[in-house]
C-alpha cells in the first residue's frame, strides 16, 4: 500500500518491527503475485537494522493452494533475516466477490493449518490475521491454539475472548519516513530476541 519509505526515518522514530507484505493471490483467477513493492521494502528495512517479518493475502480455496501460497513466501525470504512471523492473512472481502469468499469456516481453517504448517516446517514462526469477525466467524480458533494471532480492532477498547500476540489498533497511523496513512501494530512479544 506505501510508496517508497525512508526505513532510516522510520528506525528513529523508534517504530521497533515492520511487517510487510510479501505478496498476495488474485481474488478473480488465484494467481501467486509478489507485491510490486516487497523486494524495495524487504531491502530498505533490514539494510536499516529493522526486524521483519512478511504477510500474505491468502485467497486459497484448497488446501494444496495453501501449501502453494506458503511456499512461494518460503521461497521470497530465503535471502533475507526474518526474525518477525511469516503471517498469514485469510480475511472475508466485504467490497468483492472474492473466490475465497464462499468457502466455509472448517476450509478456511484447515487452509490456514496448511499455510502455518508449511511455515513452521520451514523453521518459522507462523502466524494468523484477521479481524474480531475473521477470528470468530470465519475460522474455528479451537483448532487453532498452537498459532500465534495479530488481531486487528481500530477501538478504543479491545474486547476479544482470545488470545493474542500482535494487535493492530490503527490503519489512519503517521509515521516519520512513511507518506500517508499506514497501520499501527504493537507486538506483545519481541520476537527479534525469541
Amino acid at each position: 500500500y506505501q510508496s517508497s519509505i525512508d526505513w532510516s526515518k522510520v528506525k528513529k522514530a523508534g517504530v521497533e518491527y515492520a511487517i510487510i507484505r510479501l505478496g498476495f493471490r488474485g481474488m478473480n483467477e488465484g494467481t501467486l503475485e509478489v507485491d510490486p513493492m516487497y523486494l524495495e521494502h524487504i531491502e530498505g528495512a533490514t539494510k536499516a537494522g529493522m526486524p521483519v517479518g512478511v504477510y500474505f493475502f491468502s485467497q486459497a480455496i484448497t488446501v494444496e493452494e495453501a501449501k502453494e501460497e506458503a511456499q512461494m513466501v518460503l521461497e521470497n525470504i530465503k535471502d533475507y533475516d526474518i526474525t518477525y512471523p511469516i503471517v498469514f492473512d485469510t480475511e472475508y472481502v466485504n467490497f468483492y466477490n472474492a473466490r475465497a469468499n464462499n468457502i466455509t469456516r472448517q476450509l478456511r481453517t484447515d487452509i490456514s493449518i496448511a499455510f502455518c504448517e508449511e511455515i513452521k516446517a520451514a523453521g518459522f514462526k507462523p502466524m494468523i490475521y484477521a479481524n474480531t469477525k475473521g477470528m470468530i466467524m470465519h475460522i474455528d480458533l479451537t483448532r487453532l491454539t498452537e498459532y500465534d494471532k495479530w488481531f486487528a480492532f481500530y477501538g478504543s477498547k479491545v474486547a476479544f475472548p482470545y488470545q493474542f500476540q500482535m494487535l493492530q489498533y490503527s490503519d489512519t497511523g503517521k509515521v516519520p519516513g512513511i507518506e500517508g496513512n499506514v497501520d499501527l501494530n504493537v507486538s506483545l512479544i519481541d520476537y527479534s530476541i525469541e
